[in-house]
């Protein structure tokens, strides 16, 4: 299906509200360069060099430049193994640790697809950004909508190797501080192809789309700080590989001429501190996919239909299980103001509308799915559907819900290279051998900021930042910071040793590295995060490996496989004491560790995005003594030996979010355990979505509940739940707005006749809607009815709408009736368009029906009379019947409408059924309701519209079966009618 046809497939059945008049679009300003200088690093390849020259001007064509550059930056990364994972198995015979390519200000014309091989990372420098243009009408991106500018590719660079999209073990891609313009004239293009694992990165992007396809296609890990204007939808947004949430931070989508966003598959999307404009419609899902939808500290507005779309959790195919897999149907709305828009939820295919109480409102809860409220609490309850919570608010309001926690990076003008400064003392560091520690300290206590060039450096000490202190690399897989094996201070377990430590209150910024604590170092911590509110830690991985057992199981991953290179021992990965701030695109995976993030001792605030934590024994995330943290988008990972690791342990917790958390479990653990959240004496704990459900291996990859209370030994048993609550206390999500929806979104109407339906409106407050209409506008000659029972609603309350349709006699077609509610409240006038499919003749109620005829000619069966095939086999009476009959029964009292007959031969009008009667079993005995004769069509037509209601049984009698050798041949008998 091509996903430009999606939205309108939804479109056509979704109900329209119109919007209040809001501002003009604003035209799109140029963002800033977040790095205006270029650093000194040897390791990273320069587009514009004497190796790599380019035009940069954009008109020359620089494509053979680009595509060489990011060749070399994955082959140097292949030959120096840093960050390996991959390399060395899967077929893959190189490093998979990628590389970095500069690219200074200017603008670069692309006329083909440029492959991003695995883990490479391309950064623009300058006063302003670079951009890349694909130039007006380049041939290759005119058909479809698979032509990509970027694509994120699975495997480094090896020549001859077969090129595949990113996928389940592609980590650390990256396209940062530059823009990309798609040229007039290419209506297929999408800037980017963007899948993989972990690490991912689209940071500080303006993509210009124009009248080009999409801005993005498919999605991974973090897109902060990106803006993508025009195009016909903004992001097509699927599960990142194998199945994480993607996290979009301060970024923005305004100007697509169908959607900002469509979901594709279970997204998993955190949106947060996003803002969607002046299109017809914010986020729509594709059909019959559920997803877990998360929208936080945002911003619609000027969407002319819907904010959100989804499908019904019921119309979605269920499977074996149906329950639990429409259980992850869930949407949590958090926060988000809503202006000159028009609906907030439309769920497809009923057309079901829930909108806020007027024209521009901050939306405090809504959520679609279960909620448990007051959970392993005494009065623990359970609803499921949609809650919307929402208040009247002004659009200057919304501003503060766009203020951003993540800051900026220091200014490159500030940056003090280790490598030079070093030098510049006669010391070399980053050979592996030699301990780098007093270098980088020294660096650190004389200046602020301090940027490391990809390589590794061996770090035998704590280094130890100032309060304004920045560390800053810029691709985590290619610089590393390494502990010497058994370093002295880093093997007592009860003596935990940071690698990296922060001060209390500091407001450090530390991006961009890898951290290896090595293998025996059973003291060892990568990072003591202390700092402060404002501090910020992202971009960080940890070496990879996973905790197993001394002996493993014949055919069980062993040595050699990625992950399992050694036993080791480590004290924590990320330890947060006392401190708070900003935590993003972070991944713990250095499985040998006690645990893999701990936070403790703190009250300071403290914001996680995107941070994945993998392979520990016993415990993935621990928090002790905590209050006002907000978790989004945590992801866990328990592996094959991996079972008895618990997602999250809570001790002393208080007021702490988790935002669409993905508590993983592979299809391989080799075991079960009771629950993914264990808490005591905690409250204010609130779970936005969750993912629970596999497929596979039950038993095991099934936590046993969400959440237990490990004092008590109270759970949560659902494993899908969009929000959990225990011992939330003050806000209380009270309904507001409005919500209208037709118990059925479809009504069957024979010709002449009237059929029925009811619209119900529903009041959710605050105060009345008064001057309560609806109207109607049907196809010219249809007869429409829709009067409320009232016209004025109190709050709480609920009116239904009878609705008739009646059609012409000579109506022969399908059509739609689009009925408009309207109200007042509080002096604001407002419509919701509900759309009312209306199916005319009916169904055709002999397709499959249980059928006998009188006699069979050799295997010329009955039942071909009635297998919706027109033209295929036929039912063939029997030589020595001279009256043959087809007895129908349609499977429950129906109203009948027309017969059609198709007989004979295939291409011949010759030995068609010249004439028959129709009866019905009335009463009883059989009635004559309709009869053919001298008939030469085919089909024969007789019409039943004067037969009467109630029948079940239909006989066909052939009073002249042909006009030669009396056989009956029948390839269809259609009866179209209603039950």
């Amino acid at each position: 299906m091509l996903a430009g046809s999606l939205l309108l497939a939804a479109s056509a059945v979704a109900p329209a509200v119109a919007a209040p008049p809001a501002a003009a679009p604003t035209p799109p300003t140029a963002s800033t360069s977040v790095y205006r200088s270029m650093p000194t690093d040897p390791t990273a390849v320069v587009l514009g060099s004497a190796e790599f020259p380019v035009h940069g001007d954009g008109v020359g064509d620089d494509t053979a430049s680009v595509q060489a550059a990011i060749d070399e930056a994955s082959r140097r990364g292949g030959e120096n193994w840093l960050g390996n994972i991959v390399g060395g198995a899967r077929n893959v015979t190189v490093g998979d640790g990628g590389g970095v390519v500069f690219v200074p200000q200017g603008r670069y014309r692309l006329s083909r697809q440029v492959d991003l091989h695995a883990s490479v990372r391309l950064i623009g420098f300058g006063a302003a950004r670079p951009e890349f243009v694909l130039g007006e009408s380049t041939p290759g991106f005119q058909d479809g909508n698979q032509s990509f500018l970027f694509a994120a590719l699975r495997r480094p660079f090896q020549p001859g190797a077969a090129r595949s999209f990113g996928n389940n073990d592609t980590f650390g891609t990256g396209l940062v501080n530059l823009d990309i313009r798609i040229g007039p004239g290419n209506p297929a293009a999408v800037a980017v192809r963007f899948s993989g694992a972990q690490m991912f990165v689209l940071q500080d992007l303006d993509i210009h789309v124009g009248t080009g396809y999409a801005g993005i296609d498919h999605n991974a890990n973090l897109i902060q700080r990106v803006n993508v204007y025009g195009g016909t939808v903004g992001m097509l947004a699927f599960a990142a590989s194998p199945g994480w949430q993607t996290t979009l931070l301060d970024t923005t989508f305004t100007g697509q001429r169908e959607a900002a966003v469509k979901l594709h598959t279970d997204s998993k999307l955190s949106l947060i501190r996003n803002r969607f404009a002046d299109s017809p419609a914010g986020i729509v899902a594709t059909p019959n996919q559920t997803q877990r939808l998360y929208v936080q500290d945002s911003v619609f507005e000027n969407i002319s239909g819907a904010a959100i779309t989804l499908n019904d959790s019921e119309s979605v195919a269920g499977g074996g299980e149906p329950e639990l897999i429409r259980a992850q149907n869930q949407l949590n709305v958090v926060d988000t103001g809503v202006t000159g828009t028009g609906a907030l939820l439309t769920t497809v295919p009923s057309g079901r509308t829930w909108v806020g109480p007027g024209p521009s409102y901050l939306v405090r809860d809504a959520t679609l799915g279960l909620r448990v409220d007051d959970a392993l609490g005494d009065t623990e309850r359970r609803t499921d559907g949609v809650l919307v919570s929402a208040t009247p608010a002004a659009p200057p309001s919304f501003a503060r819900l766009l203020r951003s926690d993540a800051p900026l990076p220091p200014a490159t003008g500030g940056w003090v290279n280790v490598v030079e400064y070093a030098a510049a003392r006669g010391v070399t560091v980053g050979s592996g051998t030699s301990d780098d520690h007093a270098i980088f300290q020294r660096a650190l206590d004389e200046h602020d900021t301090v940027y490391v060039p990809m390589g590794q450096y061996l770090i035998g000490n704590t280094l130890r930042l100032r309060p304004q202190n920045n560390l800053i690399g810029l691709h985590p897989r290619q610089t590393w910071l390494k502990l010497p094996e058994s370093a002295a201070g880093f093997t007592d377990p009860d003596r935990p040793k940071a690698m990296v430590q922060t001060p209390p209150g500091g407001r450090n910024q530390v991006t961009g590295l890898g951290l290896d604590s090595a293998q025996q170092t059973a003291g060892s911590v990568q990072v003591h995060w202390r700092s402060g509110e404002r501090s910020y830690l992202a971009d960080i991985a940890t070496q990879f490996v996973k905790w197993h057992p001394e002996r493993t199981a014949p055919g069980d991953p062993g040595a050699g496989d990625p992950g399992y290179q050694y036993r080791g021992r480590h004290k924590y990965s990320f330890w947060v004491q006392g401190g708070g701030g900003t935590f993003a695109n972070i991944w713990s995976v250095a499985g040998w560790a006690d645990n893999g993030f701990l936070v403790e001792d703190t009250s300071v605030r403290g914001r996680m995005y995107e941070v994945s934590v993998e392979h520990h024994e016993h415990r993935e995330v621990v928090l002790r003594r905590v209050r006002n943290w907000q978790l989004h988008a945590l992801q866990t990972e328990d592996h094959i030996y991996g079972w008895r690791s618990q997602a999250v342990e809570l001790d002393d917790v208080h007021d702490v979010l988790f935002g669409n958390t993905v508590f993983f479990r592979v299809a391989t653990v080799q075991g079960p355990y009771p629950y993914a959240v264990g808490l005591r004496d905690s409250s204010g704990i609130v779970i936005r979505g969750t993912r629970g459900y596999r497929p596979d291996n039950v038993a095991n990859t099934r936590w046993g509940a969400t959440v237990a209370d490990v004092a008590t030994g109270r759970t949560v048993p659902e494993i899908e739940v969009a929000y959990l609550g225990v011992g939330v206390t003050g806000r209380k999500a009270d309904p507001a707005g409005a919500h209208v929806a037709l118990d059925a979104p479809e009504v069957r109407v024979l010709p002449g006749r009237a059929g029925s339906a009811v619209l119900r409106v529903r009041n959710d407050g605050p105060g009345p809607l008064t001057a309560l209409t609806v109207a109607a506008d049907a196809p010219p000659g249809w007869q429409v009815r829709a009067r409320p029972e009232t016209t004025r609603l109190p709050a709480g309350a609920t009116t239904p709408v009878a609705v008739s349709v009646q059609v012409p006699a000579d109506a022969v077609t399908d059509g739609t009736v689009r009925l408009t509610v309207a109200f007042t409240r509080a002096n604001h006038r407002q419509e919701i368009t509900q759309t009312l499919r209306v199916g005319v003749a009916g169904e055709n109620l002999a397709r499959g029906a249980a059928v006998q005829a009188s006699s069979v000619l050799s295997g010329n069966v009955a039942a071909n009379a009635v297998d919706g095939d027109r033209t295929g086999a036929r039912w063939i009476s029997g030589s020595a019947d001279p009256a043959p009959t087809l007895t129908l029964d349609l499977g429950g009292p129906a109203q009948l409408q027309r017969l059609d007959l198709y007989s004979g031969v295939a291409g011949s009008e010759s030995l068609r059924v010249r004439a028959f009667r129709v009866e019905a079993l009335v009463d009883g005995a059989w009635t004559t309701i309709g009869s053919a004769g001298a008939n030469t069509a085919n089909p024969a037509r007789v019409d039943l519209a004067g037969a009467p209601t109630g029948i079940r049984q239909v006989r066909l009698v052939f009073t002249e079966p042909s006009p030669t050798d009396g056989l009956a041949r029948v390839f269809e008998v259609e009866i179209h009618g209603l039950r």
